[in-house]
């Protein structure tokens, strides 16, 4: 059972989402809580309080991937099971259709001061965990490219970040995992051994 302050994160997160923050009231917050005004002031002052923590939120619980049971013996293996992670069924599947990533990001970065710190973060975290797989791949002989380590990771990001905002989906859906995974596959073919032997 979520404590209480991570239940309104959500609820919260969950109208900011869908709707602008302009849209979304301090009251319509509390009510989707289903507290006492009492109970939930005693969490939350102000409308703008509960943004900044729902970004926190976002960006700690909802945007991060926990690389630490991806697989280590491929590095095709290891980006295929991000690709399934993606895929995989969440709790904010009901939103999909509904709601705006983009919008959420973007309002974000110019109503919360620390957002950048916030995103670059999240980033580094990513790039780190696709840069030591890369580096893991060349030392198998997996992967043969003189294309340092963390700008392979970022090329893989890239792909990922274009990809989802091509298809202006919110969430990966089933077409845009495949573009996804259709470019992964390309780059990789491209720095592969496999791939070298063939061009060669």
């Amino acid at each position: 059972m979520r404590d209480t302050k991570e239940y309104i994160l959500i609820k919260a997160f969950r109208l900011f989402i869908t709707k602008s923050y302009r849209e979304v009231t301090l009251r319509d917050i509390v009510q989707s809580t289903g507290l006492s005004k009492g109970a939930f002031y005693h969490y939350f002052a102000s409308k703008e309080q509960v943004y900044e923590q729902v970004v926190h939120y976002f960006y700690n619980h909802i945007m991060i991937t926990d690389y630490s049971g991806f697989p280590t013996g491929s590095f095709r293996d290891f980006y295929r099971h991000y690709l399934d992670k993606l895929g995989e069924p969440s709790e904010l599947d009901d939103l999909k259709a509904e709601s705006n990533l983009f919008l959420f990001i973007a309002e974000s970065s110019r109503r919360v001061e620390s957002f950048a710190e916030i995103h670059a973060a999240q980033r580094q975290v990513e790039l780190s965990s696709w840069a030591r797989a890369i580096s893991a791949a060349k030392e198998r002989g997996e992967i043969v490219s003189e294309i340092p380590d963390r700008q392979l990771a970022e090329m893989f990001l890239y792909i990922s970040d274009g990809s989802t905002l091509t298809a202006l989906v919110k969430y990966p859906d089933r077409q845009t995992l495949e573009t996804m995974k259709t470019a992964w596959d390309n780059l990789f073919s491209l720095i592969s051994a496999r791939g070298c032997e063939t061009s060669s």
